[in-house]
């Protein structure tokens, strides 16, 4: 039984990470980043890492001895994106009466 858990964490679970890899996330899989490459702005897993290597050999890469260089984490980007009076729509309009970012149904009922 165990191994099969593992099997499906290995191949892309629904649990949530606070970095998910790129290419990964890419192909619709949900994979933990364990990576950082300076040059491309983006986070791999250890297997993903591995071809970028092959392809850019020059590239910078950053493991998590180095987190303090990665970018912002995708759950705080989904934070600072959220709207604070409708937490479950994003900030997709600028008021410039009021110089602020809120959802759309903000803008819609209170910034005419």
């Amino acid at each position: 039984m165990a191994s099969n858990f593992e099997t499906s964490i290995h191949r892309g679970s629904d649990l949530f990470f606070d970095f998910s890899c790129y290419t990964c996330k890419g192909n619709d899989r949900n994979t933990e980043a364990e990576f950082y490459c300076e040059d491309c702005c983006k986070i791999y897993c250890g297997k993903c890492l591995e071809h970028h290597n092959f392809l850019y050999q020059k590239h910078v890469t950053l493991d998590k001895k180095n987190f303090s260089k990665w970018p912002v984490s995708d759950a705080t980007f989904d934070v600072l994106e959220q709207c604070e009076v409708h937490k479950n729509r994003k900030l997709e309009t600028f008021c410039e009466d009021h110089s602020a970012l809120m959802c759309t149904v903000c803008h819609v009922y209170n910034h005419k």
